[in-house]
């Protein structure tokens, strides 16, 4: 397999589908590489393409999609949705369990009243329900097993399951004024590791892009006014000896997934509200969650097992499996109180965790970055490999093929020659991002100087180290 390389700039996330697309179908580029477009369309039936899989005759299907999401109307035009509300709320276990149940929904002085038949009308807390932290523009990425021109994007055959993803309860209000938690599905497409941008588009009107591919996968780059992301779809490179039928990886940007605390309420004559802590979507490309970031410091934004990353990799049984060295959540803080009742909590981000019990990890940053890193002598690069510690495997069982880990920080950012090679030198999401911003709320006593100086040199160390290599050329 030969790798190519191609650059430029595009306006949109569309206008690069339209650019890979000629790309990756080019023979004249591609030889015998040339993958197939199987369609081209809006969200939500996106773009496929069928490329070589692992085995000479075996396919596997690269799927885009992007999507345009407005915080406060998105979701809740999809949500609100007769058939949607049925499937997901009114005939759910997790929502009203009505199973069959006809209902009425209909707007009441600003608020949604949903009437099933026989049955006490209940009324959704929030007007426009969202899962939505903020607006974005956004490429979801996937990888397929199978195509099916009658099925959505997020329907393909052996595409990842996101239906035992919790993020923060919705609320709704039964006739007696209580309310009750409601755990709402994902708009399609959420939960596959993205790319994004500013709603508004790219900042300066373009973004610059590089496109890394050989017969078996796609690298995406993108530089948007100096926010970088990257990208990987397709097969990476098991150590299996070849018994492995699918080595399928997804790594995007971001996962879209941030820890986030809302106050809640559920009884009329509640005196405080609960802290609720769990997931939302923030596609920001500013937002400074580890969620979002290159593949060496992948993170989860709530520590439980089959919480979705920006690396997704596809096991040997077909399942996929979100792999990351990091859980980055929120902290509930209440106010302070003399005496009486507590009347708001404030929610403050932790600094990344390690705990142990992470068993999908990604090495060579699996373990304290501060023991690889070296600030003298020669660069050494490694590849970014996935490391499995459970009670099925105990070992790497592959590597992304293109994509290192520098020891030492970087001089420059962009296209750099390292031992004759070209390489993009990117770094994690922007210049001089911190590893993480310390947050306070409350009464706060953490005033040694000491302390403080010795975690701001930790902290500016693990900074510098954030970095990815990509390699240009064979």
């Amino acid at each position: 397999m030969a790798i190519k390389i191609t650059k430029g700039t595009a306006t949109s996330f569309d206008d690069l589908i339209t650019q890979i697309i000629a790309w990756v179908t080019d023979k004249t580029v591609q030889g015998d590489d040339t993958w197939t477009v199987l369609r081209n369309e809006p969200w939500p039936r996106g773009s496929i393409l069928r490329a070589a899989g692992r085995k000479s005759g075996e396919y596997q299907y690269i799927g885009l999609l992007p999507n345009s999401i407005e915080k406060g109307k998105t979701y809740a035009d999809w949500f609100l949705q007769k058939k949607n509300l049925a499937t997901h709320f009114v005939w759910s276990v997790a929502g009203l369990n009505l199973p069959g149940r006809d209902f009425s929904v209909v707007e009441d002085s600003g608020n949604i009243l949903i009437s099933p038949a026989s049955v006490a009308p209940v009324r959704l807390s929030d007007f426009r329900p969202d899962i939505f932290e903020a607006s974005a523009q956004v490429l979801h990425l996937g990888v397929f097993k199978q195509y099916s021109a009658d099925l959505d994007w997020q329907e393909q055959g052996g595409g990842m399951d996101f239906s035992g993803v919790k993020l923060l309860p919705l609320q709704y209000v039964q006739g007696n004024g209580s309310k009750v938690d409601y755990a709402p599905p994902l708009l399609p497409g959420c939960g596959y590791p993205t790319l994004s941008m500013d709603f508004t588009g790219p900042t300066i009107g373009v973004f610059k892009y590089w496109l890394i591919k050989d017969a078996q996968r796609l690298i995406i780059v993108m530089n948007n006014a100096e926010i970088w992301d990257s990208a990987f779809i397709g097969q990476f490179e098991p150590y299996d000896g070849g018994e492995y039928a699918f080595p399928a990886a997804v790594v995007g940007g971001t996962s879209g997934l941030v820890s986030v605390g809302r106050n809640y309420w559920y009884s009329p004559n509640q005196r405080s509200p609960v802290p609720v802590i769990g997931m939302r979507l923030d596609y920001r490309p500013q937002q400074w969650s580890l969620t979002h970031g290159i593949v060496p410091f992948a993170a989860v934004a709530i520590d439980a097992g089959g919480t979705p990353t920006q690396a997704m990799v596809c096991h040997p049984d077909g399942t996929w499996q979100g792999y990351a060295n990091y859980v980055q959540i929120v902290t509930a803080v209440a106010d302070h109180v003399c005496n009486g009742y507590v009347t708001n909590y404030h929610f403050v981000r932790q600094e990344p965790a390690r705990p142990q019990n992470i068993k999908f990890r990604i090495r060579p940053t699996e373990n304290n970055i501060e023991d690889f890193a070296h600030g003298y002598g020669k660069l050494k690069i490694e590849p970014i490999e996935f490391l499995q510690i459970d009670s099925e495997r105990r070992g790497i069982i592959g590597k992304i093929p293109y994509m290192f880990f520098p020891s030492r920080p970087m001089k420059e950012y962009g296209e750099i020659t390292i031992s004759g090679k070209k390489h993009l030198s990117i770094p994690n999401g922007w210049e001089d991002r911190k590893f993480h911003i310390p947050g306070h709320a409350g009464v706060v006593y953490d005033c040694d100087v000491d302390t403080l100086l010795a975690q701001e040199r930790r902290i500016e160390k693990i900074s510098k180290m954030m970095n990815l290599l990509i390699r240009l050329e064979e």
